[in-house]
């Protein structure tokens, strides 16, 4: 009874006292077995009144990690978080920022020793090379961070434990619902305006949503709100000082993003803000794809956009990046003091500190040397060295500049970066560091590779076939799959995950001698091709070009995150590499007049006109009839293929050709759906390859269906059709 009497301790009690005088949070770290760990949150929980959510996979009725997302806007008392069969670093941030001044945040973690030998289930999320692994460097990083923080408060079951109390510090005063000095500048600007789109930025706590709600109090227009989630508004509408007793007219309605474009989209002709609308209020608008938030602003005069810029969502800081940057009536805003709780807060300061978050103050922005200088080499200015995934926990300022660098200048970096980073498999780092001594080694580009490749005849074979998808291999798997090349993945290839160069430093070539320094070591290892995926822009696709990179394959969707189109490029190193980009550069080429087509504009690429069915076109029709290659894969071949096809071919020429959709096209062929008009489509392909050429069809779709290794067993091609 002896952990009953600790927990149940007067002291504990003056430890809450003392929180909720100061304003503060405490993180609590339970290390040990799990049944232990459980019985010590049991007593806190009876202990200490309060909300208690728990986020964790093996606890009922608590909130999934992987969708803890669902908590952004809201506020609770006390929380714990289960880490002891892995760790969701986004999850964790997410329930920290949830909680509210006096809270407790409870982490259960397994047997302290054990801890970094220990399977983390989390990595299946993250890890290149799919499984669960043992994740030893984010772990010793998480525990230096556990015992470099005094006021954490670490519980090991083997060893005495005391509580220790904060350091003393002056009063907090609760916010009374009333703005503060921050806020209220802030709604004076916003009371004066009559166009445009106002951003609202800062760490958790700082009361975006509440300054919204304020909003909409103090207005005497109408207000709309839309959010990823209904759920996450529940701060605006507390602040907006609305009452269950007022009819609906009065309130703000609320809109998901889908139904409210939808809306205005219905009112654009002619229509256009019908409601006489004053203002949409967009909350968490990072964790919404950045394409239908440009479309949503279009619709309304004014638009206030609240979000976190610390990459909570995987999109914080891109949304600042990319969005506002591309908007001329964008006014930014920041909030700095903390309003759920007090000023330097113990649980915020690790956490900031444990995942990175705070990257001010990471880089010297003094330019050391001007382009034009004949001093500037790369030689005496910078130096080019590798890094190796131990050096993380010898060089800790050395992976906060690196991280730091990542999410100054990427819109996706997040916290699952971080732990892929530290631990996954197959990375491979490069650093271009100062030269000068006054910079005390500092970071000034970083690149980030990933193995990629490698694959079996036959696996690659299953994944064109469409058939097998494995984890891993983005790009090296996409040529197989959607580009139609298995080669791609049976190569041995890096891919570039990140690569950044500081602000000041950049449009100096240091990008492209990153690269060329990466080239020197992928030729060692007898690597075939470098690659990379990006969202396609003319820039983007210059910049990798002067790298050396060829483009190979365009995707016809935009990204939800960019809202760009996926590109994809390689710079070929061995003679198989240079075959696969010339291979995958001439079928681009075919493929150029509609692709452009259905881009919207033209590809910098030669196009090719001959439009006979050739080798690639019927290994990609075979795909298609007797495998299971998708329609946007096997679209350019088809199209070919109707082209020279002298049958009626319905299915195909409804959608392809008169661009029917999918639901309409079934209902005019009788057919169940899209599973039914899917399988019709294949059968009508077959159908086609066999009235061209019986032989050479059956004899591709016994090549598709049973893979033979054998060059001299495929299929050959005695004329082009």
């Amino acid at each position: 009874m002896i952990v009953l009497e600790n927990v149940l301790d007067s002291e504990w009690e003056g430890l809450q006292a003392q929180m909720q005088q100061q304003g503060h949070r405490r993180l609590v770290v339970l290390s040990g077995d799990p049944q232990w760990s459980e019985l010590i949150v049991t007593h806190l929980k009876k202990q200490f009144h309060g909300d208690w959510l728990t986020v964790s996979s093996y606890t009922p009725e608590a909130i999934e990690p992987t969708k803890a997302v669902s908590l952004l806007g809201r506020e609770f008392l006390h929380g714990i978080f289960d880490a002891t069969h892995g760790l969701n670093a986004e999850a964790l941030a997410i329930l920290a920022g949830t909680l509210k001044a006096g809270s407790w945040l409870v982490m259960r973690i397994p047997t302290w020793l054990q801890w970094t030998e220990q399977p983390d289930e989390d990595s299946s999320r993250w890890n290149e090379s799919g499984g669960i692994i043992p994740t030893p460097y984010f772990i010793r990083h998480i525990q230096q961070q556990i015992l470099a923080f005094p006021n954490v408060l670490l519980w090991r079951q083997e060893i005495p434990f005391r509580a220790q109390p904060l350091p003393q510090a002056q009063l907090w005063q609760m916010p009374d619902g009333n703005p503060t000095v921050s806020q209220q500048a802030i709604l004076d600007e916003l009371s004066q305006v009559s166009r445009g789109v106002w951003v609202i930025t800062a760490p958790r706590g700082r009361g975006k949503s509440a300054l919204a709600g304020m909003l909409v109090r103090h207005w005497h227009g109408q207000c709309w709100l839309c959010a990823p989630a209904k759920i996450t508004t529940e701060v605006i509408l507390r602040y907006s000082g609305f009452s269950e007793q007022e009819s609906p007219e009065q309130e703000t309605p609320f809109w998901s993003v889908d139904n409210l474009l939808k809306y205005c989209r219905l009112k654009k002709n002619g229509q256009e803000n019908k409601n006489n609308v004053d203002w949409l209020l967009i909350d968490e608008a990072a964790a919404i794809p950045t394409p239908q938030l440009s479309e949503l602003i279009q619709y309304f005069p004014r638009v206030l956009l609240t979000s976190t810029v610390q990459g909570y969502e995987g999109t914080g800081r891109g949304f600042l990046l990319k969005l506002c940057a591309e908007l001329p009536e964008c006014q930014i805003r920041e909030l700095k003091t903390p309003m759920r709780w007090a000023e330097n807060d113990p649980l915020e300061t690790w956490l900031d500190s444990v995942l990175l978050f705070d990257d001010k103050k990471l880089f010297d922005n003094k330019l050391r040397f001007d382009e034009q200088s004949e001093y500037f080499n790369f030689e005496k200015a910078l130096n080019f060295y590798p890094i190796k995934q131990p050096m993380w926990s010898e060089q800790p300022a050395l992976l906060r500049q690196f991280y730091g660098l990542l999410t100054s200048a990427h819109y996706r970096t997040s916290p699952l970066d971080l732990r892929r980073l530290l631990d996954g498999n197959g990375m491979t780092f490069l650093a271009a560091m100062s030269c000068f001594p006054e910079d005390k080694q500092q970071l000034i580009g970083a690149l980030w590779m990933v193995d990629e490749g490698g694959l079996s005849p036959s696996l690659a074979h299953e994944i064109w076939a469409g058939r097998r998808r494995p984890r891993g291999n983005l790009v090296a798997q996409s040529l197989a799959a959607h580009g139609g090349f298995p080669l791609a993945a049976t190569l041995k290839s890096q891919r570039v995950s990140r690569i950044a160069v500081q602000a000041q430093y950049r449009r100096r070539g240091i990008a492209q001698h990153l690269i060329t320094q990466q080239c020197q070591e992928a030729n060692k290892h007898r690597l075939d091709f470098l690659s990379v995926s990006f969202g396609y822009t003319d820039e983007l696709l210059a910049l990798w070009q002067k790298c050396g990179f060829q483009l190979v394959r365009m995707g016809t969707h935009r990204e939800a995150s960019s809202g760009c189109y996926s590109a994809m490029a390689i710079l070929p190193l061995s003679e198989q590499g240079h075959r696969l980009a010339q291979s995958a550069q001439q079928q681009l080429s075919r493929d150029a007049q509609k692709l452009g087509m259905l881009l919207g504009f033209s590809l910098p690429i030669k196009c090719d006109d001959d439009e006979r069915l050739n080798a690639c076109d019927w290994q990609e029709l075979s795909g298609f009839a007797f495998a299971h290659r998708p329609l946007s894969a096997s679209y350019f071949a088809l199209q070919r293929l109707l082209l020279m096809s002298n049958l009626a071919l319905p299915a195909l020429r409804k959608h392809l050709q008169q661009r029917i959709d999918i639901e309409q096209c079934a209902r005019d062929l009788s057919l169940s759906g899209r599973k039914a008009l899917l399988k019709h489509w294949r059968a009508e392909v077959a159908h086609a390859l066999a009235s061209i050429d019986k032989i050479l069809a059956n004899q591709w779709k016994n090549w598709v269906i049973s893979y033979d290794p054998v060059e001299a067993n495929r299929p050959h091609h005695p004329i082009e059709h």
